[in-house]
Parts: C-alpha cells; structure tokens; sequence
C-alpha cells in the first residue's frame, strides 16, 4: 500500500512562507552582490581632468555638457564652491590653483569628517585626504575611495581658464535604472513562482472544506450515511466529529419520534372507548362532545403523519407537475373550494406524486382556511419550475414570515381550530419540498395576501 503523504495545514502554511522568505533572501543576495549598483557611479578627479582634457561627452552614469565664454557662467543656487576639490583638480590638470573653480551640490549623504557640508566649507578642508581606510581592508572594492582620490557623487561645475576667456563643464548624475529594473524583475518572478505552490496549498486547504460543506448542505438534517473525510489532517479531524455529532442527534430524534408515535397511537384507543361511550349521552350533548372527539382524533392523525413524514422514503419517479396540479384544483373545485388555475406550464420533474399532491394540497388548504380561496401559477425559471399558490387575505406581518413552516406555529393566534388547523401543514409540506431538493418561501403580495412559492429542480 502505497502511503500518501499527507501534512497538516500548519506545516503547509509554515513550509510556504518559509520558501518564500528563502526567495526573497536569495534575490536581495543576488541583487546585493551580483547585480549592478543602486546609484550612478561616482566620479573620480582623474577622470574629470580626463573628460575635461579628451571633451568626453559623459558615460552610462554621468552627463556632461560643455561651454565656453568670456566670462564664468553663473553658479546654480544649489551648489557650493568646494577648494579643496578644486585644488586637486588643479593638479591634475597642470594649471595654477587661482584659474579652477568648482561647485557642488550638497551631498545627501555626508561623508564623515566633513561636518555635514561639503569638503573645505567649515570643517578641515583635509579631512577626506587624511582620513585613512580602516587596517586590514585597504584591498576591498569600497575602499576604492581612499585609494583612487577624492570623488564627486552629485551634480557639479567645473571652471577654467582658457586663453582670454574662460571654458566649462557640468556634470549631472543619470539614475540608475538598470538596479530598479532588475529588482522589480526578480520580484515578478518570485512572486510568479510562489503563485503556483501558493494556490495549491490554499486549494488544499480551502477545497475538503467547501466539499464538506457541500455535502452537509446537500443531505440536510435526514441524511443517515456519514459523510467522507478527505484531505489534511485538520479537515479530517472535522468531518469526523460531524459524523459523530450527527449521528448522537439521529438517535435523539429517533427516540423523541418513536415516543411521540407511541403517545400518538396509544389514544387512539380511549377516543375509541369514549365514542362508545357517548351514544349513551342525549343527542344535543353526544353531537358536541362527538366533534370534540373528532377533532382530537384529526390532531393526533396530523401529529402521526408530521413524525412519520420524516422518516417515509419516496418513491421516485419522472412526473409532470401540471398535470399533478390541475388534478387537485379539480378535487379541490369538487368539494366547493374557491381554487382557481391561471398560467400552468408543462414541467417535468423528478418526485413522489402522492407526497408532492399532499405537499400543495397543504398549501392550498392553508390558503382556503385563512383566506377563502386560492389561485395557482405554475412557471419556468431556467432550470427551476415555480408554483405559486395566492390568496386575497390580510398576509403576514414580515417578523413572522419565517415562522410560517415551524411545527404547531400559526400565524392565527386564537388557536382556534375553525380558523386554523394544528400547525404543521406547512411545516409537512416544507419537509417534502426539502426531500426533493427544494424549497417553499412566502411573500406578502403588493396588492395584499400571501404568496407561497414552491421552487423544484426541473429535469430535462
């Protein structure tokens, strides 16, 4: 037998953020120590007395532009004379220290013992040139400062004489998109390759709960089979007590059910001893106390087929609904009843004929008891067929709309049984509707009564 590995989903969870911070590690490594650097490299002062000497246009990190007058350009209000850069300049170049200017933008960054400002402007103008790389890492790639010379790492100007005028040169850093564009690249593809691992493990989580959930939603309060457990160990664990829990409460209602029949039939034998009884009665008291006896005997037939109901299997078989409903408006027609058939389409369904015809005719009764009469739709909605029953009485008030199908409720108060019956004929056809993957729902109607809908699965 072959084993299925098969994890919690706490290690699921913790394995994928764990890839993912490994992924992200590895790029910003990668990006770190292989790719190309954030900002523009910055520029040494052999290589502005190059650009300057050779009339270098400028490379992939810096742009230059040159100029010539008979007097200096003026300086952009953002830069600062630096002397010290000057100087060096100077040297490199061959030309006295008085005939080179140069300027500077303030660094965003300052260098350390420049006291925040640029070299030669309040501090020691030779902090930089006698500030010492650390022992031991003078061979190391960012020691390249101390070794190559001062640096210019913002916008600058630089100023010379030329003869009888005077030349020039600026310099503007470019920004390194190259570095943002690979960053964001490696973030796409780790975020492309974590995608798929991603859904998977939420599909595995997320995919026996919904099955779950289907399957209860899909079996209702009287499926008896227990449901399949699937999936990690969690969602197992789950179903598992679903199985249990529905089965203590199969057994609880089993036993409520089997005494209230047993209550249910063992009266059937005294009424029957009491209308023996009361012949010996004068006619106008035996004719009450006979209805009284009736009416005891309709309630605890209507309480036997209610808890019988739930536990009869139905036999079903291909049906046309319309056919069902226009045989009981015509027994309902035969007996004086106020029912009438409007619009009644052909539609054929999957049920049992005798709990469906039971089903309606509660509803119609209910109908005929409360508002004297009825009228029935019956229509297509796509793959639903929909029976309305109607009636002209005074409806229902919202909050109790959704009581109308519990047991032994009435939405008459006076609990008389002229103007209402026991209280589960709506609740026995809501139990068959549900049999047969339906529903029933109520509305009061704008121009004033009630609407019951009966919704089924229409087969094709």
């Amino acid at each position: 037998m072959r084993l299925r590995f098969n994890p919690p989903i706490l290690v699921g969870i913790v394995g994928l953020v764990a890839i993912s911070l490994v992924a992200a590690l590895c790029a910003m490594l990668l990006v770190t120590f292989r790719g190309p650097p954030p900002h523009a490299r910055p520029l040494t002062m052999d290589e502005v007395a190059a650009a300057i000497r050779t009339g270098q246009q400028g490379n992939s990190d810096w742009g230059l532009e040159r100029g010539t007058g008979a007097k200096p350009p003026a300086v952009p209000a953002e830069m600062r004379p630096v002397p010290f850069l000057a100087e060096a300049l100077a040297v490199r170049l061959g030309a006295p220290a008085q005939d080179v200017r140069l300027y500077g933008a303030r660094p965003k960054m300052p260098m350390p013992g420049m006291d925040g400002g640029m070299p030669g402007e309040g501090g020691d103008a030779r902090a930089f040139r006698n500030f010492p790389p650390p022992r031991g890492f003078e061979g190391f790639p960012m020691m390249a400062p101390w070794r190559r010379g001062p640096m210019l790492h913002e916008a600058f100007l630089v100023v010379w004489r030329s003869g009888n005028g005077w030349s020039w040169i600026t310099g503007e850093r470019h920004e390194s998109s190259r570095w943002y564009a690979i960053t964001l690249s490696l973030m796409l593809l780790i975020f492309t390759l974590l995608l798929g691992p991603a859904y998977l493990v939420a599909r595995r989580i997320t995919g026996p709960i919904q099955r779950l959930a289907e399957r209860v939603t899909a079996g209702g309060a009287e499926r008896t089979d227990p449901l399949p457990v699937e999936g990690p160990p969690e969602v197992r664990r789950l179903g598992e007590a679903f199985n249990r829990m529905h089965a203590l409460l199969l057994g609880h209602v089993a036993e409520r059910t089997a005494m209230l029949v047993a209550i249910a039939h063992d009266l059937r034998t005294p009424m029957m001893r009491l209308s023996f009884r009361l012949e010996e009665l004068p006619e106008a008291e035996r004719a009450k106390a006979h209805a009284d006896i009736e009416e005891m005997r309709g309630m605890v037939t209507t309480l036997l087929d209610f808890v019988r109901g739930g536990d009869e299997s139905l036999t079903v078989v291909r049906m046309d609904l319309s056919a069902l409903v226009e045989s009981l408006v015509d027994d309902m027609t035969d007996m004086h009843h106020d029912v009438i058939l409007g619009e009644a389409m052909r539609t054929i369904i999957l049920g049992d004929a005798a709990a469906l015809r039971r089903c309606i005719g509660n509803v119609v009764d209910n109908a005929i008891r409360y508002a004297g009469g009825a009228k029935i739709l019956l229509v297509q909605d796509k793959d639903q067929a929909l029976l309305r029953v109607e009636d002209n009485g005074p409806g229902v008030p919202a909050d109790r709309m959704e009581r109308l199908s519990e047991p032994f409720y009435r939405g008459e108060e006076s609990r008389n049984r002229a103007t209402g019956g026991v209280g589960l004929g709506l609740s026995i056809a809501r139990s068959i509707m549900e049999k047969h993957g339906g529903a029933i729902l109520f509305e009061n109607r704008s121009e004033g009564g009630l609407r019951v809908t009966l919704r089924f699965p229409v087969t094709r």
